[in-house]
Order: structure tokens, then sequence, then C-alpha cells
């Protein structure tokens, strides 16, 4: 595994801190989406003060097209939070000023939850295909667009074909550990995935009765 974390952001006082928090990783800086390497880097802190208010969404989209694989997590202070939304592209947040023994377990989570499903690109259940690359999702050969959330759902149990997830399971390994929204969440996005792949939804994910639910194997 890599040993280097990114940060992105042009605060000073933030890279700094992560720099003296951060002591088991190598800390590389970048000032901007196109400067940044996902291949030196195992996670990326970034700053949305770097971004327009207006435009977080787009930008942290970009962002994860840039990094692929790369976990993200956002650098915010409390009033940021009515700023952005669950769904949009980044794994995890940490509020400003950082709580240093935080900071390190959520990066170490992220890092973790991250870790490569297949070497392939490309994930089949049915009709169902998933481009890890571009994060994208098409049925019958039609692109279905999806949220941040629902495709890593979707990818979690298509890559686990078979394998039961507890709601609690998948909340944890999605939202991660400390996500305050509760196991619902998961039912609602996956009520959104039914509603957007339709008849081929029930073909392929099982809702097993009062624990979760699963990927059919093949």
């Amino acid at each position: 595994m890599r040993k280097s974390v990114g940060i992105l952001s042009e605060n000073k006082e933030y890279i700094e801190d992560v720099k003296d928090i951060v002591t088991g990783f190598e800390v590389i800086e970048f000032s901007s989406i196109e400067k940044t390497k996902p291949e030196d880097i195992s996670i990326l802190l970034t700053d949305i003060h770097i971004f327009p208010d207006e435009n977080i969404q787009f930008f942290l989209s970009k962002l994860r097209k840039k990094l692929q694989r790369v976990p993200t997590i956002i650098i915010l202070n409390e009033n940021d939070l009515s700023k952005i939304n669950a769904d949009w592209f980044f794994d995890d947040f940490l509020l400003y000023p950082f709580k240093p023994h935080e900071v390190e377990k959520r990066i170490m989570c992220a890092i973790l939850r991250s870790n490569p499903f297949d070497n392939s690109s490309i994930l089949s259940a049915g009709k169902i295909k998933i481009n890890t690359q571009e994060y994208s999702v098409f049925l019958n050969n039609e692109k279905i667009e999806c949220t941040y959330k629902e495709f890593e759902l979707l990818r979690c149990l298509v890559e686990n074909k078979g394998i039961v997830f507890s709601r609690k399971d998948l909340l944890s390994k999605i939202w991660g550990i400390d996500y305050i929204g509760g196991t619902r969440t998961v039912d609602v996005h996956i009520r959104r995935l039914r509603s957007k792949l339709g008849e081929e939804f029930s073909t392929v994910i099982e809702t097993v009765r009062n624990v979760g639910y699963k990927c059919k194997a093949d």
C-alpha cells in the first residue's frame, strides 16, 4: 500500500496541521485538481473551500474522475455542513479544527474500505454491467444515471455475489462507520436503485428477510 496522503488545499494552516498529525504517511500537497497524482497517494484530503460554493458538487465529481479508486475525505468547517450532500463524490469528511486521533482513524478506515475489488474494470450481473473505472452503470447497454452512493452500493453487492450484507454492514462499508443517518438510508438507496433498474433489479439483488441484501450468484 502506498504510504502517502495527498492534501488539496491552499490553506497553509490545514496543510501544516495535517503534516503534524499524520505521522505515519508522507504528505503531498496539491494546489489544483489538475495537479493531483492519484498514482502517488493512498488517499486525498480535499479542502472544499478551494471550490466555489455553488460548484462544489461539480468539482467533487471532476475530482472523482481524476482519482478513480483513490478515496477522498473532504475538509469542512462546521458551518459548511449545510453546503454538502451525502450522495456527492466523497468518502468521508473531517471537521476543522482537527481532532488528531480522529484524522488518523478516518484516513485508515477510508483506505481499508477502498481496497480494490477486482482487477477487471467491468463487473456484470444479469443484464447489468458496471464500469468501475468510469463509475458508470449500464442496463441492456443503456447508461443508467446513479449517484455515487447508489453506484458504490450496487458495486459492493455485485462484486460480492452470494454474500449477504446486513444493512449495518452496508452502512459501515459505503457511508462510513460513524455515519449518523441510520440503516434506513440503505433501504432508501436500494429503493432508488430498484426504481432505476426496474425488473432487472429483482433478478439480480435479493432481499434477505430480516437481514439485508445480497446479489444472486450466477
